[in-house]
C-alpha cells in the first residue's frame, strides 16, 4: 500500500523557492517557480506539482539546463510577440511571455504569442488563468520534445507525439473564470508518473506496451520503467482520432512553423522542451458591456450546471470548478505527496546542500 507525507502549502514553497535558488536561479525566478508548482498541487493536478523538480534538476545535472539562460524576442511587432526562450527555466519564463502580450492585447484587441523552446512550462491552465485575471480571453496550444514520444496517433501501435496540451480560459467579469485545461492523450505524462511512484495501475484504455498491446502498467511509458528488452510504449489520445488530430496541430503551431525543437528531433539526452502558441482576446471587442457578458456567461454556467447528475455525489461542473474545490480544501488539509515521490524530492534537494526534510 502506498504511503503518504502531508505537507503544508507554505513548507512546499519554503522548500521550491530554496531548491531553486541553491541550483543558482534568481529569487524572482525561485519564488515563480515554487508558487506555480505548489498551486499545480492545491489544484489536485500532482503530475504538474512540485514531484516535477527531480527531473529539473536530472537536466540541470545532465548539461541541459542552465541558471544563466535567458529569453531573446525575436519579434516585438504588435500584435505579434515571437520570444525564443532559449531553454530558460519554464515556468518563469512562460509567465512573463504571457504577462507581455496582455498589454499588447488590450491595446490591439488581440496578440499572438509564440514561446519558443523553454524548459518544462508546468500547467498550461496556469497561463490562461493569468491572462483571465487581466480580463483576457486566452488559448493556448503547447508541444512537448526533447525526449522520446510518448503519445500514439489514432491506430498506431506505436507514439509519435507528446502529450501537447491545450487550454482555453474566459474571464467572468466579478466571477470565476472558466479554465478548460487538458492533454491530448487520455492521460496526462505526469499523471502516468504519479501512479508508477504510487505503485498503482491506471485504467485499462490508456496506454500501451512496447508491442502495441493495451495494458494497465504505468512502467511502460517510462525508458526506466521498461526493461533492455523492452520496447517504451505509448499513451493513447483522447477520443481516439480527435485527441491525436489536436496534438498534431498543437506540435506544428508552437514549434514546427517557427523551427522551435519538435518531437521528432531526438535528443542527446532526456530532457522536456516546451513551444506555447497563444492567442489573447480583448472580450471587450466582442461585447462591450461588462454587465451583459457577465450575464449572458452566469446564465449558461447555470443552466449547464443545473443538468441532472448520473450521480447525486458528483454535481455537473463547469471547466475549472473542480480545481477551485481542491485549492480550498487542500489549503485546509494539506498537499499529500508519496513516498516515492517525497524520496526523490529529498534526493534532488541533497545535491544542493538543502535538507528537504527541514522544511
Amino acid at each position: 500500500m502506498t504511503a503518504y507525507r502531508t505537507h503544508t502549502p507554505e513548507s512546499l514553497r519554503a522548500l521550491v523557492r530554496a531548491m531553486v535558488s541553491a541550483a543558482g536561479w534568481s529569487e524572482a525566478e525561485a519564488a515563480e517557480t515554487a508558487d506555480h508548482l505548489v498551486l499545480a498541487n492545491l489544484s489536485g493536478h500532482d503530475s504538474h506539482g512540485v514531484g516535477m523538480l527531480p527531473l529539473y534538476f536530472q537536466s540541470l545535472a545532465d548539461g541541459n539546463l542552465k541558471p544563466d539562460s535567458g529569453p531573446a524576442d525575436r519579434l516585438n511587432a504588435a500584435p505579434f510577440l515571437i520570444i525564443d526562450a532559449q531553454i530558460a527555466l519554464g515556468q518563469p519564463v512562460a509567465r512573463n511571455a504571457v504577462e507581455r502580450a496582455i498589454p499588447m492585447a488590450k491595446t490591439g484587441g488581440v496578440a499572438i504569442l509564440n514561446l519558443l523552446d523553454a524548459h518544462h512550462i508546468g500547467r498550461i491552465g496556469h497561463y490562461a488563468e493569468i491572462a483571465a485575471d487581466a480580463g483576457l480571453i486566452s488559448l493556448f496550444w503547447v508541444n512537448v520534445a526533447g525526449r522520446p514520444p510518448i503519445v500514439a496517433p489514432f491506430a498506431a501501435k506505436e507514439a509519435r507525439f507528446g502529450t501537447n496540451p491545450h487550454a482555453i480560459g474566459i474571464p467572468v467579469p466579478g466571477g470565476e473564470p472558466i479554465i478548460l485545461d487538458f492533454a491530448t492523450s487520455r492521460m496526462a505524462h505526469g499523471k502516468a508518473r504519479v501512479a508508477f511512484n504510487k505503485g498503482v495501475a491506471v485504467p485499462e484504455g490508456y496506454i500501451i506496451d512496447g508491442e502495441g498491446n493495451p495494458t494497465t502498467e504505468p512502467r511502460h511509458v517510462f525508458l526506466h520503467g521498461v526493461g533492455q528488452n523492452e520496447a517504451l510504449g505509448a499513451l493513447l489520445p483522447f477520443g481516439d482520432h480527435k485527441g491525436a488530430g489536436l496534438a498534431l496541430i498543437a506540435e506544428l503551431l508552437s514549434a514546427g512553423l517557427m523551427g522551435a525543437a519538435r518531437i521528432d528531433q531526438k535528443p542527446a539526452k532526456s530532457w522536456i522542451i516546451n513551444s506555447l502558441f497563444g492567442i489573447l482576446i480583448d472580450p471587450a471587442r466582442l461585447e462591450p458591456d461588462e454587465a451583459l457578458r457577465k450575464e449572458r456567461i452566469e446564465s449558461y454556467l447555470a443552466f449547464v450546471r443545473a443538468a441532472r447528475p448520473q450521480d447525486e455525489a458528483n454535481p455537473v461542473l463547469a471547466p475549472g470548478d473542480k480545481e477551485r474545490a481542491m485549492r480550498i480544501e487542500r489549503a485546509r488539509d494539506g498537499i499529500p505527496l508519496d513516498d516515492e515521490t517525497w524520496s526523490q524530492i529529498v534526493a534532488a534537494a541533497k545535491r544542493f546542500g538543502v535538507d528537504a526534510e527541514a522544511f
